[in-house]
């Protein structure tokens, strides 16, 4: 016997009401709630240095090797780390602009790096706390219930349970079957009369 378990449908938000799925302006609406975990100040402190040991590897086959490296913290914890170089040689002989130019490259090259790691740290804040208000205290009951799976008629449940006892003969798997029922909606009891008929079940 083939047994396929299917994931309980959860309605999006996003399904709640079609005409509003756009207006992100709305303070309901999934999209805004996840800018507001957004908006904030970020203090951030760039300690650049010169990078020597990165210049050392370079200095005996590439003279005016310029090389910087700059640390991206968040108070005293390290968010990146960016590496900047630059040449001064007789096609880039203004000394001024060189080293700006390894400084900035370094700077730049912590900022683009430290994006995932301020992505890991806003999702360990927000999974600590749950930030996640329930739909139906942002929506009526109607709004919420008039995109919601319809759900199995009395007749699918009726079939549904005979077409279990039928073909169901382990006592745990038909309990797990019939505790299904309950929540299925038109689409999936349909799904599984169908697969019950097939000998997918």
């Amino acid at each position: 016997m083939k047994t396929i378990y299917k994931q309980p449908s959860v309605l999006s938000p996003l399904q709640i009401m079609r005409s509003k799925a756009f207006d992100v302006q709305d303070k309901r609406h999934p999209a805004s709630r996840e800018m507001t975990k957004s908006v904030g100040t970020i203090n951030l402190t760039a300690t650049i240095e010169e990078d020597t040991q990165t210049a050392n590897l370079f200095k005996d086959h590439i003279p005016g090797f310029i090389a910087f490296i700059c640390f991206l913290k968040k108070g005293n914890d390290i968010l990146s780390v960016g590496r900047g170089n630059a040449v001064l040689n007789r096609m880039n002989k203004y000394v001024e602009r060189t080293v700006r130019s390894a400084f900035n490259a370094s700077l730049i090259d912590a900022v683009v790096r430290s994006t995932k790691t301020l992505d890991a740290l806003y999702l360990d804040a927000t999974d600590k706390k749950d930030s996640e208000i329930p739909l139906d205290q942002l929506y009526n009951k109607s709004e919420v219930n008039e995109y919601a799976p319809e759900p199995a008629s009395e007749k699918q449940i009726s079939y549904l349970t005979s077409l279990i006892s039928t073909n169901v003969t382990d006592g745990d798997e038909r309990e797990r079957f019939e505790s299904e029922m309950a929540s299925l909606s038109k689409d999936q009891a349909s799904e599984m009369i169908a697969g019950f008929k097939s000998g997918s079940y």
